[in-house]
């Protein structure tokens, strides 16, 4: 410790390494590719699950790395003076209290096998916003994201087309497209959030390399067959289009940007799996009946999986299950698929960690639902808003729950004041 100190304080005064921007430059760069071959199997309460390559490795790399942020901020006394930090504090002392009444305490703190969310990763994630908050070369980020989006986008695509060049377990050998993500729904919410800040990229630099980008993951968005960020997308379209129309300068980009869209989309639903494409557009008006008319079967038994859950949290309204306990609360779709999240984040946390603190989040959440009055802060803002619409239908997981948490840094750093 001593020998890193000096180090680090030498870098410091020298000003020659940025330990701080170096952690976030992994994180955004690095963390989202990383996939990891190992035959290790983990017993918990339930059996034994089989190695994952996905979620563990992320997961242990994750508490490494926030270990270090950690030390960093101390290291620098870095402030949490911000207002947003109020109901952020109150939201994990009611996770904590949750997690230490939790029947299962590997689980709370760790998170079930299959998902790695327990405990740890909030508190993780936490310690890296504040990283980010407290950081600069935001743009720098942004754009060392972006390009980690178009590789993994890349191996989705030729995933899709039949070449998987992704080390992965024997199971997922019937997967088509999930990239680095372990799933195409995590597919579908990566690309998602990234993708507007590539289009908004492009408009303001107007680079083919953010074109090209913009192409890549929207491919990758398209072959992750999630209609649900589909639609999420496409309202995040209109957003660009307003701001873009304001601007004379960037009305020529947002064209030539709409454009690789389209041509990406006919591209995908003329070639290669096109009928599982179709098939995905086109139940679109049959979910939405089914949604309507609260069918269990609508949205891939997520109507059938929240009428269940919201059954629980009478029972458990205060603190919840325990973080990541759903899993053991018998929910079994189709009588055979336990049912391990509630696919929507806030209900996740309500049945986990109980009404106190889902209202912590949400009231910690409001800090960041205006646009700032600053192009990078729009463009975070924007980010946000997506990953918290497809947070109304899909889970937080380990492999994008981190970055998430890193642009809410982002954002609060460059959001001084509305844009409207």
């Amino acid at each position: 410790m001593k020998i890193f100190n000096a180090w680090y304080n030498k870098c410091r005064q020298e000003g020659t390494i940025d330990l701080r921007y170096l952690i976030l430059l992994f994180m955004v760069a690095v963390y989202p590719l990383i996939v990891i071959p190992h035959p290790f199997y983990i017993v918990f309460p339930l059996g034994i699950t089989p190695p994952n390559y996905f979620y563990a490795p992320r997961y242990v790399i994750l508490i490494l790395v926030s270990l270090l942020a950690l030390i960093v901020l101390l290291k620098d006394r870095a402030k949490i003076n911000h207002p947003a930090f109020i109901p952020l504090i109150f939201f994990i002392v009611f996770a904590l209290i949750s997690a230490f009444l939790a029947p299962v305490s590997l689980t709370a703190w760790i998170g079930n096998p299959y998902r790695f969310t327990g405990l740890s990763v909030y508190l993780a994630c936490m310690i890296l916003f504040i990283l980010a908050w407290h950081t600069g070369n935001t743009e720098k980020l942004l754009g060392y994201l972006i390009g980690s989006a178009v590789i993994v986008s890349f191996l989705a695509v030729l995933q899709h087309f039949g070449l998987n060049l992704v080390p992965h377990e024997a199971y997922r050998e019937g997967y088509v497209s999930y990239g680095t993500m372990a799933h195409a729904d995590f597919l579908g919410t990566y690309t998602a959030f990234i993708l507007p800040a590539a289009i908004l990229f492009f408009l303001r630099y107007k680079k083919i390399f953010w074109l090209v980008s913009v192409a890549f993951i929207h491919a990758g968005l398209m072959v992750s067959t999630m209609w649900g960020e589909w639609l999420v997308i496409m309202g995040a379209l209109v957003i660009i289009a307003w701001y873009a129309l304001k601007e004379k300068g960037k009305r020529k980009a947002f064209v030539q940007a709409m454009v690789v869209l389209a041509v990406v989309t006919c591209f995908f639903f003329s070639v290669g799996k096109k009928e599982a494409l179709i098939k995905r557009a086109t139940v679109i008006p049959t979910e939405a009946v089914s949604s309507l008319r609260l069918e269990d079967k609508a949205g891939s038994g997520r109507i059938f999986i929240w009428r269940h859950t919201l059954n629980i949290i009478p029972h458990v309204w205060a603190f919840g299950l325990g973080p990541d306990h759903l899993i053991y609360a018998g929910i079994k779709f189709g009588e055979k698929t336990p049912v391990d999240k509630a696919h929507n984040v806030y209900l996740e946390i309500a049945v986990t960690m109980g009404l106190f603190a889902l209202l912590a989040y949400l009231v910690f959440l409001s800090f960041f639902l205006r646009p700032g009055s600053n192009e990078t802060g729009f463009v975070l803002w924007l980010m946000i808003l997506v990953y918290l619409v497809q947070g109304l239908f899909n889970i937080d997981v380990v492999m994008i729950m981190p970055l998430f948490w890193i642009a809410l840094g982002m954002s609060l750093r460059w959001n001084s004041r509305p844009v409207f």
